[in-house]
């Protein structure tokens, strides 16, 4: 089952990457969400009985995302899809938390602060949400890597290769969105995306 999900969400991924090209809103209503919707069920497969406090922190984060999803696809929604994102990374957050490993936050710090450099005169009256949402993100990843770091296991190597993921997703994004567009960014974007969460659905 987990594999036929898995081709289910390729597929839907690949149709949404289409629509994105295609500017077509209509097929992206349809496939976007399914493709999150076909994720969220491989988490929901893999849950244990009874679930953790892990797999539904997880599995409350994609359905954020998932209506982070929905919101996007129309761009006079940004404000309402990032803070989708944020509730999305905050749930991340809490499931990943662990004994914090500080010698790898300062490359996370260098990072967020060089990427906020280059957008910063671009962001006009979103300085203080993309701000906000960026700590997120890169806390959210960080906790992944330290997670990784105390556990040293097959699923926390996941989550973790899943936030560098959705780093680079929502870093191509922020580039595009504020900076430059570039060639192929939209299937670079939502290929690092879904690929992002479908790594973090399987780590459950």
């Amino acid at each position: 089952m987990t594999m036929f999900l898995s081709i289910i969400a390729l597929l839907s991924a690949i149709i949404t990457v289409y629509a994105k090209v295609r500017e077509n809103n209509l097929l992206q209503y349809i496939f976007k969400p399914s493709t999150m919707i076909a994720i969220i069920l491989l988490a929901i497969l893999n849950v244990s009985s009874p679930p953790t406090f892990y797999q539904k922190m997880i599995i409350t984060g994609l359905i954020f995302s998932t209506v982070g999803d929905i919101f996007l696809i129309d761009s006079r929604r940004f404000v309402q899809g990032l803070m989708s994102f944020l509730l999305a990374h905050v749930c991340f957050i809490i499931a990943f938390f662990s004994t914090p490993n500080f010698p790898t936050a300062i490359f996370y710090l260098a990072y967020v602060a060089l990427f906020l450099s280059i957008l910063w005169k671009r962001l006009g009256n979103l300085k203080i949400p993309v701000i906000v949402y960026s700590f997120a993100l890169t806390l959210m990843s960080w906790f992944a890597l330290s997670r990784y770091v105390e556990l040293n296991d097959h699923k926390s190597l996941l989550a973790f290769l899943g936030s560098i993921s959705f780093v680079a997703s929502d870093s191509l994004l922020a580039f595009n969105k504020f900076k430059s567009s570039f060639p192929f960014a939209e299937i670079l974007i939502l290929s690092t995306y879904f690929v992002a969460q479908w790594l973090i659905a399987l780590s459950v």
